[in-house]
């Protein structure tokens, strides 16, 4: 999902003017006449982190930015170290580089004697100003672009000699990102709004150091929702110390509202990123920070994504062309949401051999065949070395099946054989229930776990590759490659196999 503006890395390229004529002044900053005269060159360098509308590099037809030019050292509070005020320059069109030039006047010109200047610069362009100052609004959010201020001041003691000049841009203000995934009762999410309130909605912004000073308080802000209620963001006003500040999500009409209180007192710092995992239940909501960063990501309205809800072991996985449908059975989460993890086909296959005695796949080339994590990689690895052959079908029996069947003869598709670890995870969770699990299975159409060992997807050795016994502790052994069925003192014992699934 791509979020608000950017870092902005401005390169701006001005037209040279002609003989114009500049009068000395007191200060010693004579940009004189004739052919003396070099022209301010902003140059355009990277833009990785530019203004976009679509997550892209790309600057925007018409950006504006304001800069100043102050004789070197200077400072607002002199007027004569301010040499030139407020210049906007706009850009000609979209693109990863686009020429920016003056929107009005003539060209920026260097001090002919050679002096040093500094250059100051903002975004978006204002006029006018109160003194140096920018005031900022933040309680429409709406348009993020329009109240996102970016400002640079890293362009000093430049002078004619110095060559193009690169300003780099950094946020003043600060952004709230928030994850929304639907917990326990699956609350619709769709339309949702996301505040915060108690803290700061207008500050002014001193463009002498690019602080912002807070100048109201107790405020309420409605932060960009995506239309479907999966991801939020809002910019805030940089606060130090703010005490009862609060988070509220209200679902569409008579579903539910909900507050969570942010831990007191809170700071939100210039130019950081600060983002939250929101679990929404019917009846409360979960909130977790997942961290605090420099605000580098793009900066306009949230989009519509993928809907992830929050499973827990031993949901239903839903078919995601067919909702009502289910494809699996979650075994494993593996983040601290929900909205991540692992689910174990409902059917399975028996009497299947996992391979070839007498070949070491390993020493073959197949990578990933004896990882005992994860699958993903031997399966395709296998699928791919033998798709060509009937080996496939005759000896790699679990693979093929998985191939054929569960991934519609893709030899990338994502159901797997899994590694021991894996299986040995699955087959924990099923003993922990082995009634419920199974019932869930049938109940959705797939089968019992029927067989009593269970091939991974892990080679051992050219001879023989890792099993689990369901019958026995929750470990794992190994046993010949072309086995089928085991045939033991104690009765024959069929092999078989299950995929997975990540999701």
């Amino acid at each position: 999902m791509n979020l608000f503006m950017k870092l902005k890395l401005f390169n701006i390229l001005l037209l040279a003017g002609s003989g114009l004529f500049f009068a000395s002044c007191d200060s010693g900053y004579d940009v004189g006449v004739d052919t003396g005269l070099v022209a301010v060159e902003f140059r355009a360098g990277n833009i990785s982190h530019t203004r976009t509308t679509n997550g892209g590099n790309e600057w925007i037809a018409g950006d504006q930015a304001g800069v100043f030019m102050l004789a070197e050292g200077g400072s607002f509070d002199t007027p004569d170290d301010v040499l030139e005020n407020n210049r906007r320059y706009s850009t000609d069109a979209s693109g990863e580089t686009s020429a920016f030039t003056l929107a009005e006047g003539s060209p920026l010109y260097y001090p002919q004697n050679g002096g040093k200047v500094d250059f100051i610069a903002y975004y978006p362009y204002k006029s006018p100003l109160t003194g140096y100052t920018y005031p900022v609004d933040i309680r429409n959010q709406s348009t993020p672009a329009a109240i996102d201020v970016l400002y640079s001041n890293n362009a000093t003691s430049k002078n004619k000699n110095s060559g193009a000049v690169e300003l780099q841009f950094k946020h003043v203000l600060s952004k709230l990102s928030f994850t929304l995934t639907s917990g326990d009762g699956a609350p619709d999410l769709t339309s949702a709004t996301v505040q915060v309130t108690n803290i700061a909605t207008t500050a002014t912004i001193d463009l002498g150091d690019g602080s912002a000073t807070a100048t109201n308080s107790g405020q309420t802000v409605t932060a960009n929702t995506a239309t479907d209620g999966w991801s939020s963001s809002t910019i805030v006003i940089p606060q130090e110390n703010v005490t009862g500040a609060r988070l509220i999500i209200t679902l569409k009409a008579g579903a539910g509202k909900f507050e969570w209180n942010f831990p007191s007192p809170t700071t939100f710092q210039p130019g950081k990123e600060y983002s939250y995992l929101i679990t929404v239940s019917k009846t409360g909501i979960t909130v977790s920070s997942s961290g605090i960063a420099i605000w580098a990501g793009t900066g306009d309205a949230p989009t519509t994504g993928t809907a992830q809800r929050a499973y827990k072991v031993g949901d239903y996985y839903p078919d995601p062309a067919n909702s009502n449908t289910a494809i699996g059975v979650v075994f494993q989460i593996t983040d601290q949401g929900g909205a991540h993890g692992k689910i174990v086909s409902l059917d399975e296959k028996t009497e299947f051999s996992w391979g070839k005695s007498k070949r070491d796949e390993k020493s073959a080339g197949v990578a990933g065949i004896r990882d005992e994590n994860d699958g993903a990689a031997a399966t395709r690895n296998i699928i791919t070395q033998y798709e060509l052959s009937y080996d496939l079908q005759k000896y790699y029996q679990g693979f093929h099946w998985i191939f054929w069947t569960k991934n519609s003869r893709k030899a990338d598709g994502e159901w797997y054989l899994p590694a021991k670890n894996e299986l040995k995870e699955f087959i924990t969770q099923w003993k922990s229930d082995k009634p419920g699990w199974n019932t869930k299975f049938i109940d959705a159409g797939g089968s019992a776990m029927d067989a009593t060992y269970y091939w991974s997807s892990t080679e051992y050795d050219h001879t023989f590759a890792y099993f689990v016994n369901i019958a026995g502790a929750t470990g794992y052994s190994t046993y010949n490659k072309e086995t089928k069925v085991a045939e033991t003192q104690y009765g024959n014992y069929p092999f078989g196999v299950r995929a997975i699934k990540k999701f």
